[in-house]
């Protein structure tokens, strides 16, 4: 009997050994001029014992994420959202832009005070001359989360078909805005992307 249980107890624990990690995601803020990156580690096995890999989001990468969807998408749906957040993505992982979420979203003109020139920066709410600080409430918090989940998934699917740049439907195309490089339309966005031809509308 003694026999009997030692060898569950050697077969439960090899089980749980095996079993025992779930794919970590982490944000790796870049410390060279090479584009920023979001890196996968799955748990590896070595003498029986799993690699532990903690799942990180850099505060302030987070933080700018959070506000660029806050202030350019807060009324529109999770994936307005979403896209929102893509494009910033899909700016920090072009070599014509920044390297960090912080870096793309606050690019534009600076005074030598290190305030931003007036409707002179990428995303107008950072230069638009209001105070940018949102209101803690729920929208506040959806922000967050979709910012994370951005952020710390790797193979999301690309809804705007890696679009670099949008703008709102209610306001004249900008001169950028050719029709040949619409790739999607998303609540009340009007996404672009160099690549592509055709667009569709959800």
């Amino acid at each position: 009997m003694k026999i009997l249980i030692s060898f569950v107890g050697l077969i439960t624990l090899w089980a749980s050994t095996l079993n025992s990690g779930i794919t970590s995601k982490y944000w790796i803020h870049p410390s060279t001029d090479k584009q920023a990156t979001i890196k996968v580690l799955s748990p590896k096995i070595t003498d029986n014992k799993p690699e532990v890999v903690l799942n990180m989001v850099d505060p302030k990468e987070l933080e700018c994420m959070s506000k660029n969807i806050y202030f350019e998408a807060a009324i529109e749906s999770t994936a307005g959202k979403v896209a929102v957040a893509q494009v910033t993505m899909n700016r920090v992982r072009s070599v014509h832009y920044p390297n960090t979420v912080c870096g793309v979203i606050t690019q534009g003109k600076h005074y030598a005070s290190g305030h931003p020139v007036r409707d002179r920066c990428q995303f107008s709410w950072y230069c638009d001359g209001k105070h940018d600080e949102p209101h803690k409430g729920s929208m506040w918090k959806e922000s967050q989360e979709v910012a994370k989940y951005v952020l710390t998934t790797l193979d999301l699917m690309d809804i705007t078909d890696g679009a670099t740049h949008y703008h709102a439907d209610y306001i004249a195309s900008p001169r950028w805005a050719h029709p040949s490089r619409k790739t999607v339309e998303i609540d009340t966005h009007i996404f672009f992307n160099n690549g592509k031809k055709k667009a569709r509308k959800i």
